[in-house]
């Protein structure tokens, strides 16, 4: 399968590389055809949360148009649940880093991350360092 064949969910840790403006990041992300890109809204709320002012949301806002946003619904929701019960006592994963596995899994995306710790653990979720 070619890598423009894959629809992707980016996690936060990517995102917040091309916010930096890490070449390599923006590299990456403009090598996929647009309608492969996707973000958890879980995504979207952790870059909005570390705007320190107007003009850098404006600027995550503007990324964050570039990329299908994917909603939080029941049978994520209830899959983050599962996936935390049963690992994060064992390995530690976080409830939001649950509930974008979750969402990969749902929605049969590979998930781009920097953190490949955080999502090891969870089963189901092809997890891969992008660059």
């Amino acid at each position: 399968m070619a890598i423009t064949d894959i629809q992707w969910l980016l996690d936060t840790s990517i995102l917040v590389d091309i916010l930096r403006g890490h070449t390599p990041a923006r590299t990456w992300i403009d090598s996929l055809p647009e309608p492969t890109r996707s973000i958890s809204v879980i995504t979207g709320a952790e870059l909005l949360a570390g705007c320190r002012n107007q003009r850098e949301q404006r600027a995550v806002e503007r990324e964050l148009n570039l990329y299908t946003l994917i909603w939080v619904e029941e049978n994520i929701s209830q899959a983050a649940f599962d996936l935390y019960k049963r690992f994060h006592l064992s390995h530690g994963p976080g409830f939001l880093d649950c509930v974008i596995a979750a969402t990969a899994i749902t929605h049969g995306c590979r998930l781009a991350t920097l953190n490949l710790k955080h999502f090891a653990a969870l089963p189901g979720v092809q997890v891969q360092r992008p660059y």
